[in-house]
């Protein structure tokens, strides 16, 4: 027997986990379209929307944005039938990639701990407030400012006015982003694939790193370490 999606606590359930998905990278479509396929298994783009009190043309776009990630499974064949990848292999490759952002966060305190500085890397955890922090930066550039992130478009429609202020203050701009992705007109774009953090260096002062999402970040204004991560960018920007 199928479930009946319209109950009230079980749309409530969807409601969570799709919040809670979002705070992992995933758009509020993406997020409540997966959410709407686990809960039928496998389903074809019209279920699911209907399920999900979608369009069926933003399902669709989901879809393929979702299998495009690795999230979902589509079959051949009219209608197209998909299924969900495992939702606990998703929260592996999710932990694979927080590991690698907090194990350099962590390699840079070390070296820090062996120079005899105090720790100077700060940590923030929520998207709201990494947003904020991205902001800050952003405001407090004043001639250059490198921003590599395999999700730079996301950071585009949050801060718009930010990088139209840049603009105007004729701050130097360098994005590395993946293939695909909104960018600015008027910066210097590195398309590179398979970007897993996002790194900010702020006049070549300000550092900062953000997981995958932007759930949580480390940040600091300590010049050692913005110079060490800036010979990162130097090395990726090289790199064909």
């Amino acid at each position: 027997m199928q479930p009946n999606h319209k109950d009230e606590g079980l749309s409530e359930e969807y409601s969570l986990v799709s919040e809670g998905l979002q705070q992992f990278g995933f758009t509020d479509y993406q997020a409540r379209t997966y959410t709407g396929l686990v809960a039928h298994g496998v389903a074809d783009a019209e279920t699911i929307a209907s399920t999900v009190d979608l369009p069926r043309t933003s399902v669709y776009k989901a879809l393929d944005s979702l299998h495009e990630m690795g999230y979902v499974i589509m079959t051949e064949g009219r209608p197209r039938v998909y299924r969900p990848a495992e939702p606990l292999e998703i929260k592996a490759r999710l932990s694979s990639k927080l590991d690698e952002v907090f194990g350099r966060l962590n390699t840079l305190y070390e070296v820090l701990s062996e120079k005899g500085e105090p720790q100077v890397v700060y940590t923030i955890y929520g998207k709201e407030k990494v947003i904020e922090k991205i902001s800050e930066f952003l405001k407090k550039t004043d001639e250059e400012i490198i921003i590599s992130s395999p999700s730079f478009s996301d950071i585009l429609y949050a801060l718009e006015q930010e990088f139209q202020s840049l603009g105007k203050r004729n701050v130097e701009v360098t994005i590395i982003t993946e293939p695909g992705e909104k960018v600015l007109q008027w910066a210097a774009v590195e398309r590179r694939e398979r970007l897993i953090a996002t790194d900010i260096i702020s006049d070549g002062k300000r550092a900062l790193l953000a997981s995958p999402g932007f759930e949580a970040c480390g940040y600091t204004n300590n010049p050692s370490i913005a110079s060490h991560l800036v010979n990162f960018m130097d090395i990726l920007m090289r790199r064909r």
